[in-house]
This record gives C-alpha cells, sequence and structure tokens, in this order.
C-alpha cells in the first residue's frame, strides 16, 4: 500500500497528467481558429462582442463593457477556469473619461519611452 492518501485529497493543481503531443496540437489548432466573423477563438471559444487581444499569449485583453449604466474600458488578465476563459484579479477598468486622459497622454509616455530606449 502507498502511504501518499489518494488523489482526491489533492488540488486539482498537484494532480496533473501529462498532455501528448497530438493532444497539444489539437489544443494549439483550436485555439488558433476563427468564426465566421474573423474573431479569435480561445480553447473557450470567441471573445465577447467588444474584447480584442493585447497579448493572446499572455492572456490578456481589453474590452469596452457596459456596469451599471456606464460604458468601461476594461484592460485585463484572463485565466481559464472550470468554464473557460474567465476574468482575474490583474488590470483596470477605466471611465470614459479617465480612458480619453490615457489617450491624450500617449504622446508624452512615447516621449519619456524614447528618453528609456
Amino acid at each position: 500500500p502507498s502511504s501518499r492518501p489518494p488523489d482526491h485529497l489533492y488540488p486539482k493543481a498537484v494532480v496533473s497528467t501529462q498532455s501528448t503531443g497530438k493532444e497539444k496540437k489539437e489544443k494549439k489548432e483550436k485555439s488558433a481558429q476563427k468564426d465566421s466573423e474573423g474573431n479569435k477563438k480561445s480553447g473557450s471559444g470567441v471573445l465577447e462582442e467588444g474584447a480584442y487581444w493585447l497579448d493572446e499569449k499572455r492572456m490578456r485583453r481589453i474590452q469596452v463593457r457596459s456596469f451599471k449604466g456606464k460604458a468601461l474600458i476594461d484592460i485585463r488578465e484572463l485565466y481559464m477556469g472550470p468554464k473557460g476563459l474567465a476574468p482575474g484579479k490583474k488590470g483596470i477598468s477605466l471611465s470614459v473619461t479617465e480612458w480619453r486622459a490615457l489617450c491624450d497622454l500617449m504622446d508624452n509616455v512615447d516621449e519619456e519611452i524614447q528618453k528609456l530606449t
């Protein structure tokens, strides 16, 4: 008998199975598919309306959405939850006023970047 407790006592992150090369290839192909509107699909499906990938590999997206009747620009990291892509804690939601202020600062920020590179 093994001295290790049954697998069901371990968090799911600890209990893992090795993916075969074929499974990895299928997963990669599935994530690269596009729907009829040209939106990129992920393992869980198409990004919601008004959402765009900033960095798909790092699962970062920007989305324009409504919350309590107000438009928000949400820049957030996603993670793969049990039901597919889910928004993570890392991110920020900007009001339209904040978004426009950020856009107005873009030239200044670009100048600062040039000084450092």
